[in-house]
């Protein structure tokens, strides 16, 4: 399910950072790395996880590797958080009801 390898990348506190970055627009791999405390291999690797998960594309121009930000990826995540939030509102709103009828 798509949705298990977006939360799994969305997981890791490097990739929500990555993400971040890419929201000001298109980045380089390099430019992604520069202000990590880890190599450019691990960004790399983490850029992979946000690929195979839909959150983020890559195109290479020239000798460097373009990373792009997915919306439609967070936007199937964020459909399903919304959902599931007014399944759970639902489902406390009958409990306090049911709460407030057995009160004496």
């Amino acid at each position: 399910m798509q949705l298990d390898h977006t939360f799994a990348a969305l997981a890791d506190p490097t990739r929500r950072t990555l993400l971040v970055r890419l929201e000001s627009g298109e980045r380089t791999l390099s430019d992604l790395a520069e202000p990590l405390p880890i190599s450019l291999m691990a960004v790399q690797k983490h850029v992979k996880v946000l690929e195979e998960a839909g959150l983020v594309s890559t195109r290479k121009v020239g000798r460097s590797r373009l990373v792009r930000l997915r919306i439609q990826g967070l936007r199937q995540a964020t459909g399903w958080m919304r959902s599931s939030e007014a399944r759970w509102n639902a489902a406390f709103d009958r409990l306090e009801k049911a709460l407030e009828e057995d009160e004496p």
